[in-house]
This record gives C-alpha cells, sequence and structure tokens, in this order.
C-alpha cells in the first residue's frame, strides 16, 4: 500500500503548506455541505498536520493532528497557499458565491483548543466574479509571489495583488487584458489556472469549452490559444513543465480526450504527443511533479489513479484505491458512516478521486481527494522506480568523482539569479594535494635543465639545511669537476701550494732538549758518532764487497743514515731490505713514514685497512693523490667499508666515500636510511603535514639520485629494488599532482613491476601523453593480459558465434593490412572520392587499434569486409571480444553478417548502377548511402515515434526535448527501448527507400497522376497564402514547415508511397479547409496523426 494518511468524512478541496517548517501541513476547505438534512450551514476551513514522519511503533498509519479551523459562510470552490514562512504566506480560497477570502495561517495554527472567528484570521474578501470560483493559483516566483490568479464559473478570469493585504487590507484587483470593468471572458467556466514556472508573467488557463488561452500580463493580451478538444470537450486542468517554460501538459474530460503533451515552440495547434495506454475515460485532475519533471500523476473517469514517466509516456504504475471491505469496529460503535446506510462499503464508482496533488516540500508525496469524502496522502517512492531509473529527489544533487593525474570531476546544481531553473554544471578541476611537492619538482626541473651540473650542486651547497647536506652536494660537485682529484683534496684541507710555502720556510728552533729528553746538539750536528770497533768491521765487509753485512752493522751500531748510503750501493734488493727495515724501526717514531712506506711499496689497501677511522679525511687525501686511477673507486669503497666498521659506524662519512668511488648502490643506503627515519619520526605525528614532508624528504632523496646518476657514464643504469620502489612513488606522487611528464621520466629505471607498468600506461594514454618524449619514443606494453572471457550463447534472442580469439585476431589484422573496397559509382570522381573516405576510415581504425590495447585485431567467422555490403565494417567488441557489425552510415549494428543488397533491374533517382568493364561481367545495382537499415517490427498503435510526420512536432531536432521525452518524432528509427550504442540483433531486417528532401520548389515537383493532381493544386496554393500571410516569428516557422510537410507528401505520393484511402482522406481534409469548415478539418488531421502518421 502506498497510503500514509488519512482524514475520513472530509469533501474538500486540498492545498498543501509550501512552508519547509510546516511541510505535512495541509488546509481543507469544504467542499461539499457537511451533516444530515438539507439545510447549509456553511463551509469550514481547516488545518491538519498529516504527522508524515512521525514514528508510529504499533505500525499503523499516524494520526493526523487539527491545528486549527474557521467557519465560512459558504462552500469553497478552490484553495490555494502562497509562498513565504508561517507570518508572511497568505491562504486563499474561492468560494461558490464568487468572493475570494483571504486568511492568515499563522491565526488559524494553534487554535485547535477551539475554532477562531473569521475576523481574526481574515485578512481581506474580494467580490468580482460572477459565479463561483472554480480556480486560484499563486505566483511561484519570489519576486511576483504576491499575484494571485483567480478563475470562475462564468468564464472570467482576474488578476488579485496582495502587495498590501497585509498591512492595509486592500487588494489590487485588475484583468489580464486589460479590460478592469469586465474581465477577460474565455467563452466557458474556467477549470484550471496555472502560473508558468519560469516566467513569472505567463499564465495559462484551461476552460470548459476546449481551449486553453496563455496570457502575457505585460502585454495584457494572450500570446496565444491552444484549440485542446476540436468537439468542444472541457479541458479539465492544465500545468506546465518545472523546469522547461514552453513544456505544458493538458488534460480532458471528454471520452476521447486524455493528456496531451504540447511544446509551444514547435506548434500552437497541434500538441507534441499524446499520452495513450492509460485512461479509458477523461481526466479530472493531473499534477506534474515539482522535484521531477518526468513524473505525473493523474485520475479519470475509470477510477484509476495513475503515475506517469514522461520520459517513455507511458503509465509505471497505479495508485490503489481504497478497498470496499466491510465497516471497522469502530465505525459501527460510532454509528457508521452515513454512507454506509445503504449496505457497508463503497463501490469503486463512489471512490472516484476529483483532485491530485503532488507536495512541494515532501518529495515523492502525493495527496488524492475522492467522492466517498476522504483525503488520503500517498508515497509514491518506490513507485517512481519502476520506470527503471531513481527519481530525480534521490540523485545527488552535487558530486564528485576523482580520476588521475589529481583531475576532480565535479557536478552540482546552481540556480541563475533570473531564472527558477537549476543548472546543472560539471566541472573539471586539477587538484593539487601537495603544492610544496609540485613547487620542489618544478624548481628542480627547471633549474636542473636550465644550468649545468657543476654550478647546480654549487647552489645546493649554498642551499643545504645541515653540514652533511652540504658535504654530499660539496661531493656532487666534485665528481663533475675535470681535475676531480685536486678539487678533492683543496675540499678536504689539503692544499698543494699552501703545504710546499710552508715546508720551505719550516725552521726548528733549538731549545737544548730532544724529544727523548737528552741533548739536542748533538742531533744538529750531525749523527752520532761510530765506535772503533764498528767502523773496522764496516771497513773489513766493504772490503770484501759484502755490502749486506756493511748495512746490518750500521743498523746495529744505530747509524741509520749510514745505512741507507751504503744500500745505495748494494743494489736493488738491498736497497729495498734496507728501506723496509728502516720504515719498521722509524715508523713508530714518525708515522708519516708509514705512509711513505706505503706509497713506495704500493701497499695502498694496506694503509686503507691499518687507517684511523677518525682521520678518514687525511686517508681520503692520500688515496686521491698516491692512488691509480684504476684502483682508486676500489680503495674508496674500502675506506667507506671500514667507516662503516662495527668500531666506527660512521656510515654519513662512509656514503661520502662511496660517492668518491662512483658506487650508487652504496651511497644511497645511507640516504634512505635517512628518508626512513624521517618517515617514522613524521608517522607517530600522524598529521597532513607529515604527508608533504614525507613528499619532500622522497624528493631530495630523488633529486641527489637523479644528480648522482648523471655522474655516471651509463645510459642504462639499472636501480636496486628498494631505489626502484622509491622511483616509483615519486612518479606516482607527480602523476597525482597533474605532473605527467615529470613522472614519466623518473619511471625508465623502476623495473617491469605491475605497478610500474599500469602507471607507465595510464601516463601514456593520459591527456598529457603526448608530451612524454620517453614513452613516445618507445611506448609502453599493455599491463594486463587480454583474456577472452567470451559471452552467452543466447542474449536476448541474440545468437552470437564462438570463435577462437587468434583467429579473430589474424583475420582483423589481415583487414587492416589488406583493406578491399566495395565502390558503388558512376563516374569516376565518385569512385575516388568513396575510395579515399574509405582510406581514411581504414587509417583511422588501424591507429585506434595501436593506441588501444583493449581494441586488438581479431578474426572472426563471419565474412570478410569485402563481401560486407557497402558502408558495413566489422568491428570487435572489446567487451567479449566477439566480431560485430556496424553501419558507418546508419549507426545500425548487428551480431549477425548483414545480408547482401538482391539486385535491382532498374536504375532509379536514388540507386546507382557500377559500370561494367572490360574484364567483367555487369555488376547488379547497389544502392547508396541509408538504403540498408534494419528496423524492429511493432504494430503501428504501439509506435509512438510513427505519430507526427508535420516535421515540426517532432523532437528529433531538439536535444532536450530527446533527453527529457524520447524522440516522438518520424526521424527516430527504433520502435522500442533499443537503441544505438551496443550491438545488437536486427530483427525483421528490411530495405528501406532513400529519404524524401523536404525542399518544397513549386516549379520542380515531381507531377502526380490527374486522380491525384488535385491534391498537389490545392495544398500548394494554401501553404502559398499561409507564407504570405505569416507576420511574427512563429507563424513564419510554421509556414516554414508547412511547406517542408507539403513537398514531402508531394513526392511521397508521386513515388507510390501513400495509399490511396490515405489519399483520399487528406482530399476530404482539402475541401474542408476550401469550405472554412475548420473543425472537420482538425478532425480529420488528429486521425491521421494518431492512426496513420
Amino acid at each position: 500500500m502506498t497510503k500514509i494518511a488519512e482524514l475520513k468524512d472530509k469533501g474538500a478541496v486540498v492545498a498543501w503548506s509550501p512552508i519547509g517548517d510546516h511541510a505535512d501541513v495541509v488546509a481543507l476547505g469544504s467542499k461539499e455541505k457537511g451533516g444530515i438534512g438539507f439545510d447549509d450551514y456553511g463551509g469550514e476551513l481547516e488545518l491538519y498536520d498529516w504527522n508524515i514522519t512521525q514514528n508510529n511503533h504499533d505500525g499503523g498509519m499516524p494520526e493526523p493532528t487539527l491545528l486549527g479551523s474557521v467557519k465560512t459562510a459558504t462552500r469553497f470552490g478552490s484553495l490555494a497557499w502562497s509562498t513565504g514562512d508561517i507570518d508572511t504566506s497568505i491562504l486563499a480560497g474561492g468560494m461558490l458565491d464568487g468572493t475570494v477570502n483571504l486568511w492568515k495561517p499563522s491565526a488559524l495554527i494553534g487554535a485547535a483548543g477551539g475554532s477562531v472567528t473569521a475576523e481574526d484570521a481574515l485578512l481581506a474578501s474580494v467580490q468580482r466574479h460572477e459565479g463561483a470560483v472554480s480556480a486560484l493559483k499563486f505566483n511561484p516566483h519570489a519576486d511576483s509571489s504576491n499575484l494571485l490568479a483567480t478563475g470562475g464559473t462564468a468564464g472570467q478570469v482576474w488578476m488579485m495583488d496582495m502587495a498590501t493585504t497585509q498591512t492595509m487590507n486592500s487588494v489590487n484587483v485588475y484583468s489580464p487584458n486589460g479590460d478592469d470593468a469586465n474581465g477577460s471572458s474565455l467563452g466557458g467556466e474556467v477549470t484550471q489556472v496555472a502560473w508558468n514556472s519560469q516566467v513569472s508573467h505567463i499564465l495559462a488557463s484551461s476552460s470548459a469549452n476546449g481551449s486553453v488561452v496563455v496570457w502575457d500580463l505585460r502585454q495584457k493580451k494572450p500570446w496565444c490559444e491552444l484549440r485542446v478538444e476540436s468537439n468542444n470537450s472541457s479541458v479539465s486542468d492544465v500545468a506546465w513543465n518545472p523546469t522547461q517554460g514552453l513544456h505544458m501538459m493538458t488534460a480532458s474530460e471528454g471520452g476521447q480526450g486524455g493528456l496531451k503533451l504540447w511544446d509551444l515552440r514547435a506548434s500552437t495547434s497541434m500538441p507534441l504527443t499524446t499520452l495513450e495506454g492509460g485512461h479509458a475515460g477523461g481526466v479530472l485532475s493531473m499534477d506534474w511533479c515539482p522535484h521531477d519533471d518526468t513524473l505525473m500523476v493523474s485520475c479519470g473517469n475509470d477510477n484509476r489513479t495513475l503515475l506517469w514517466d514522461l520520459y517513455s509516456l507511458r503509465p509505471i504504475a497505479e495508485i490503489p484505491a481504497e478497498d470496499s471491505a466491510a465497516p471497522s469496529n469502530q465505525n459501527q460503535q460510532n454509528g457508521g458512516q452515513p454512507n454506509d446506510f445503504y449496505g457497508g462499503g463503497l463501490g469503486t464508482s463512489q471512490q472516484k478521486r476529483y483532485d491530485v496533488s503532488w507536495s512541494p516540500c515532501r518529495r515523492g508525496v502525493v495527496s488524492t481527494c475522492s467522492f466517498d469524502r476522504k483525503v488520503q496522502a500517498h508515497s509514491v517512492v518506490g513507485l517512481a522506480t519502476k520506470c527503471g531509473r531513481p527519481p530525480k529527489w534521490m540523485s545527488p544533487a552535487s558530486g564528485v568523482s576523482c580520476g588521475f593525474g589529481g583531475a576532480v570531476v565535479s557536478i552540482s546544481n546552481n540556480t541563475n539569479s533570473d531564472s527558477q531553473q537549476p543548472q546543472r554544471y560539471v566541472t573539471i578541476d586539477n587538484v593539487v594535494e601537495h603544492p610544496e611537492l609540485v613547487s620542489a619538482s618544478e624548481k628542480f626541473e627547471t633549474e636542473f635543465g636550465a644550468k649545468d651540473c657543476i654550478a647546480y650542486c654549487h647552489d645546493m651547497t649554498a642551499r643545504a639545511s645541515d653540514a652533511y647536506e652540504g658535504q654530499v652536494w660539496s661531493f656532487m660537485q666534485i665528481m663533475f669537476e675535470t681535475n676531480a682529484r685536486e678539487e678533492l683534496l683543496s675540499y678536504l684541507g689539503f692544499d698543494p701550494e699552501k703545504i710546499q710555502a710552508a715546508a720551505m720556510e719550516f725552521t726548528e728552533e733549538d731549545d737544548g732538549i730532544d724529544e727523548d729528553g737528552g741533548d739536542a746538539s748533538a742531533a744538529t750536528k750531525g749523527a752520532p758518532a761510530m765506535s772503533q770497533r764498528a767502523e773496522n768491521t764496516v771497513k773489513d765487509a766493504l772490503l770484501v764487497g759484502n755490502f749486506e753485512a756493511a748495512v746490518e752493522c750500521c743498523f746495529r751500531s744505530g747509524n741509520l743514515a749510514d745505512a741507507l748510503v751504503l744500500a745505495s750501493c748494494g743494489g736493488a734488493d738491498l736497497w729495498q731490505k734496507t728501506q723496509a727495515q728502516y720504515f719498521a724501526r722509524e715508523a713508530k717514531n714518525r708515522p708519516f713514514l708509514s705512509l711513505v712506506s706505503a706509497v713506495i711499496h704500493d701497499r695502498l689497501p694496506d694503509l686503507v685497512a691499518a687507517s684511523d677511522p677518525a682521520k678518514w679525511k687525511e686517508t681520503l687525501a692520500v688515496l686521491s693523490t698516491y692512488g691509480k686511477s684504476e684502483e682508486f673507486p676500489r680503495l674508496c669503497a674500502a675506506l667507506g667499508e671500514r667507516l662503516e666498521g662495527e668500531a666506527a659506524g660512521d656510515f654519513a662519512n662512509a656514503s661520502l666515500c662511496y660517492m668518491c668511488a662512483l658506487n650508487l648502490g652504496q651511497a644511497v643506503k645511507y640516504w634512505k636510511f635517512m628518508l626512513v627515519e624521517k618517515a617514522n619520526i613524521n608517522n607517530e605525528e600522524k598529521s597532513s603535514a607529515t604527508t608533504t614532508e614525507d613528499l619532500l624528504s622522497l624528493h631530495e632523496f630523488i633529486e641527489k639520485v637523479t644528480v648522482f646518476t648523471q655522474a655516471l657514464d651509463s645510459s642504462e643504469l639499472e636501480l636496486d629494488d628498494d631505489v626502484a620502489k622509491l622511483f616509483a612513488k615519486y612518479a606516482e606522487s607527480l602523476a597525482n599532482q597533474g605532473l605527467f611528464v615529470a613522472a614519466s621520466k623518473y619511471l625508465k629505471g623502476c623495473g617491469d613491476t605491475q605497478e610500474c607498468k599500469e602507471l607507465r600506461d595510464r601516463i601514456y594514454r593520459s591527456r598529457m601523453g603526448g608530451f612524454c618524449p620517453d614513452l613516445i619514443s618507445s611506448p609502453p606494453d599493455f599491463p594486463y593480459d587480454f583474456v577472452n572471457v567470451g559471452v552467452a550463447s543466447d542474449l536476448q534472442g541474440i545468437t552470437v558465434k564462438q570463435g577462437g580469439v587468434q583467429q579473430m585476431m589474424q583475420q582483423h589484422q589481415q583487414q587492416l593490412e589488406h583493406p578491399s573496397y566495395e565502390v558503388a559509382s558512376v563516374d569516376a570522381a565518385q569512385t575516388a572520392n568513396q575510395v579515399q573516405q574509405q582510406q581514411a576510415q581504414v587509417q583511422q581504425s588501424q591507429q585506434q587499434v595501436q593506441q588501444s590495447p583493449q581494441l586488438q585485431p581479431t578474426q572472426s567467422e563471419g565474412p570478410s569486409s569485402s563481401s560486407l555490403p557497402p558502408g558495413w565494417v566489422a568491428i570487435q567488441d572489446p567487451t567479449s571480444g566477439q566480431t560485430y557489425y556496424a553501419n558507418q552510415n546508419t549507426g545500425e549494428s548487428s551480431w549477425e553478417p548483414p545480408a547482401a543488397p538482391a539486385p535491382q533491374p532498374a536504375v532509379t533517382s536514388n540507386t546507382y548502377a557500377a559500370q561494367p568493364s572490360a574484364a567483367s561481367q555487369p555488376s547488379p545495382t547497389i544502392q547508396t548511402q541509408g538504403s540498408y537499415s534494419t528496423s524492429n517490427g511493432g504494430s503501428t498503435s504501439q509506435k509512438v515515434a510513427s505519430k507526427y510526420g508535420d516535421g515540426f512536432v517532432t523532437s528529433a531536432s531538439n536535444p532536450q526535448l530527446a533527453e527529457q521525452y524520447g524522440n516522438v518524432g518520424t526521424s527516430n528509427p527504433y520502435s522500442n527501448a533499443n537503441r544505438p550504442g551496443t550491438a545488437a540483433a536486427a530483427v525483421g531486417s528490411t530495405s528501406k527507400k532513400a529519404p524524401v528532401s523536404g525542399t518544397f520548389d513549386p516549379h520542380s515537383m515531381p507531377a502526380l497522376s490527374e486522380e491525384y493532381q488535385y491534391l498537389q493544386d490545392g495544398l500548394m496554393a494554401i501553404v502559398e497564402q499561409l507564407s504570405a500571410c505569416a507576420t511574427g516569428s512563429m507563424e513564419k516557422k510554421q509556414a516554414a514547415e508547412s511547406r517542408k510537410a507539403v513537398a514531402v507528401f508531394i513526392k511521397t505520393v508521386a513515388r507510390g508511397g501513400v495509399d490511396a484511402q490515405i489519399c483520399n482522406r487528406v482530399g476530404l481534409m482539402l475541401s474542408a479547409l476550401q469550405n472554412r469548415d475548420y473543425g472537420s478539418a482538425s478532425s480529420l488531421v488528429t486521425g491521421l496523426v494518431s492512426n496513420e502518421w
């Protein structure tokens, strides 16, 4: 059940509260006399709160609450509630005696304890109508909410200005046609008035004589008049589209009337369409949903209340009527209802509803009033979803979707200041989440590209945040110097020129005491004296030529200088042995001798192994001075390993040594350690700023590694897994900020992980993919494997052939490499033009296949392109991997191969025959574009698209209409829900004739047979007169459309495309027009449009 609230024994007219704070409040004006008997006790105005949002724990409906009431002298014919708040809004009641009473709702609310007097609530009373006030509406626009339109049973329409009603209790009354004395008379009872939803000075009024007048209050005259019903049956209701100011719906009480949709831009004489499949009889009331312009509710003489989907122009649900059950126990205890006197519940005829209305505040809530004196509220939210889409009020007013590279697509509804119509905006922004990272990256890319490496490293040294960073960038700068070793010595504090000057100027002062505490005078005078015995031993050894013994004796006697002099005369072996012994004896007293020994004996690795970690700069200086080019990197790496040892643990200075060794893998270990330490510290803080700091730290790491790699002579540098992951993370961070070009540069050495493959592919296919030289020169592989998951063997009656994926790929590739063309032309020029177009299509298809890995060449089991009719191509469905066929000229598609065109014996004006060549037989006739099409069969009565063929009532050329109501014109080739865009099987494929041109040229019209020549002469004369009489833009447009329609009709008759019966009916219509019998002519046109066209 849809019923959510009910008021019984209330035969009344209803007006919903438009105030958000009182959304569940309704005003009821008694339409029928209450009580039992023949006495007339007047009427009553009541305010009820439905309590729709009240939580009823027992599962039943909430009990409405009476907020206040006031007695009236007469009963109500209509009721309306103006916009505003509870203090400024006005309740207007149209009474049966022709009076319009205005009340203050604020005076009524809160008076439930007892009825208030009329004087307390009444603002003003206006008597201008000669009969009952049957319709009244307040202007919904904020700038004109003081205007009230009223209509009466005497056919008068009056405007009432409430601008001074609240303060002076006065109302300004005037007529919409400027005749303020007599008013505007429509010649019949005014059944409804409706303000335009977009333009505040446009008003529509419906009449019981079958017409609707659209008033322009500024011009004070009718803008147009619609003859809704030719048989003068009553137009019971009229409503404007809530979002389209030129769309109108009319309802008629006549048995053949119903609901008609009008587009005032196209025609004021013929509706856009008539809603069918709904009420069997006339329509008593209808209301267009203010929250979703595709929904409408109506009630009719057939005792049905229907919910319509205006997109499909069909009813989607019926709001059920009250069951005719036996009276409840409570009613029996209370004496029963008056209608229960004759045997219980009412039949369906007594449950007929005469009024339906949407709540302006509660979305999806409808009120109904029925002849069995019941006022009900229904929730149609569930019913509204039966159209296959959610109601618009369930759609979010705004939404956002985040895309790749910081792209953010947002939708929003904004109301224009000049119009109440919400405008839908789609905004595409590029949101930068970390602007500091973007700034740092752009600065690095700009400066590093504009400067040389030495200058950039020098600037980075000056901007270093700490001493270690300064050392790193200084070492980085030295790596790019041509005299790197000299610069390294200078940076370590060992300037050769300064050292030479200090040695040349060195003088040792005589302080009388040597280092051992002895007399220093002896050392300054020369070597210590040799004893006589030692001197004799040395002399004897020299006499026999035993220099080795003489050197040994000198060492034992302490005369080291004499030993070195004698060793120089004893050969190379003795010289080396003597040097080694000398260095071993004196290294403790003179530490520099160990350095001399290592240099002389080429033992720098041993020097590094025995070096003091605290004096690593001296060791590095020695390696820079005496190390050979081929062994220098190895020695620096050994020094770094010694600094990393457990005894030293100096990882920072070790990384500098690895930099000198050009060992990137070892140098970045400490940089990664620092990066992890900063990340751990930031993770403990857990703030948004820490994420930016992490990315900036990562940027500094990438910056150092990038500059370091410039010093390495290797174009194919392979990074280890950890560094590659950091590069991939950095590239992803840049891509998320929209820096695609910079991100692509850092993906080169990231390896072939799945994440890197996906990121390369996304950047390559992004809007900036064409500006990434690294990806353009070598397009990345598609990161996913193509897998044919297959399709169902029978999908909604569509049979799909299962074929091998490899075969489909091979055949599609063959079609691309060796395309075949079928040219149907008369002359060589047209042949060349078609060939060029097909070649362009093939080239475009090849580019799509190359650029889109999802659409790989396939081979199907169907025929090759050479056997397809002109315009048809074979395309692979990227979802299923199967091949379907599409007509590039008509937009049709089919899983099954299209049939070849049947040969035709003759060539007409719309077909061409291929010229036979000397080596071939004459080819069959081939039709041109538009000759091959498919259509889904269906009865004519079910085709909304086949009703209107006059051109100006079609929505095919109006995207807004096509989107809102679907295509209801003859240019729509689809007869059911099958729409282009997905491959669907062609059912009942038939060949259609070429379209008929709508060009109207009296001198080139085809000649008709004598039987129908009078049709051509009469129709052409009428359209010529219409063109001559047309003055306004709308009339000129209608005249032009009429010329087009007549041209299409005459040409179709000449081709034999119109039945004789239809031609005879058109002749009757022509005769009626010539005799000025416009009623009969209109009936004939309506019959042709409804049943034939």
